[in-house]
């Protein structure tokens, strides 16, 4: 089930759960990650980041900024931080994540934050790394290979990726096969706007509403996106020709309906 909003998830976070989210911008990105990040702290669980180094040094400040400190929070067991440039060097194998090396750099570390908190978070940045690359095949093999570790491990997993899923090119790479890994795909504002700017040029190309006709597909892995990327996922399965024309109207109304774009 999709959250509209995404808050509800990235608030309670229950165990179990393996949601991702698609921003355009970074900050917004971070933001997110933040909240899911503070959130869980301020309850007194644990804590594993795993991200880029310079979306690391963001969040940290953005936890000192809230008295925070991530310092005494890593020297107490609580949080924990790890490189995802470095975490992919590690596990990958002939272009593809092993799992003997994934559950060898991530098990110990979650048994030694685990004890220290009422639940366990983890944001992870590794498949949104390996997606960014080019490497989609060992980005959907990252997440499958998260759900076999907490079948070992109880946390809760929120994958962000930097994604411009206003752009009919994001939609060739293997989208559908992204979400079937994620028990829940989390929307964003912007894909509130976006989905009501398709909408309407929707109506005005083909005169009738993709998103409502997208919203009953019966493909599971389209399900789980937000109405906006669920419609573009639909158009690029059944209307390939008409995708630019769908894309390029869209955005024209997302941007003039005044849609707050924050700086890359």
């Amino acid at each position: 089930m999709t959250v509209p909003s995404g808050s509800g998830l990235l608030a309670e976070a229950p165990a179990g759960r393996h949601f991702a989210q698609f921003h355009r911008h970074s900050t917004t990105l971070v933001e997110s990650a933040f909240d899911f990040l503070e959130t869980g702290l301020r309850r007194g669980q644990s804590v594993l980041v795993i991200v880029e180094r310079d979306h690391l040094d963001q969040l940290l400040d953005r936890l000192t900024a809230s008295k925070l400190h991530s310092k005494a929070l890593t020297n107490s067991g609580q949080l924990g931080l790890m490189d995802a440039g470095k975490m992919v060097e590690e596990f990958l194998a002939d272009g593809l994540p092993e799992w003997s090396r994934f559950r060898a750099s991530l098990g110990p570390v979650l048994m030694r934050i685990q004890p220290y908190g009422s639940g366990t978070r983890v944001y992870s940045d590794i498949a949104g790394l390996l997606w960014r690359s080019g490497k989609t095949e060992a980005a959907i093999r990252i997440e499958e290979l998260w759900n076999k570790l907490a079948e070992s491990y109880q946390f809760a997993l929120y994958c962000g990726f930097l994604m411009d899923t206003h752009c009919e090119d994001a939609y060739d790479a293997p989208l559908e096969e992204l979400g079937r890994t994620h028990s829940d795909i989390l929307a964003t504002s912007e894909d509130e706007q976006f989905g009501a700017a398709l909408d309407r040029a929707s109506k005005e190309i083909f005169g009738i509403s993709l998103t409502q006709m997208a919203g009953v597909t019966r493909q599971d892995g389209a399900r789980r996106f937000p109405s906006g990327q669920r419609t573009m996922l639909w158009v690029t399965r059944n209307l390939p020709l008409s995708m630019g024309q769908l894309a390029e109207k869209a955005r024209q109304y997302f941007q003039n309906d005044g849609a707050v774009r924050p700086q890359p």
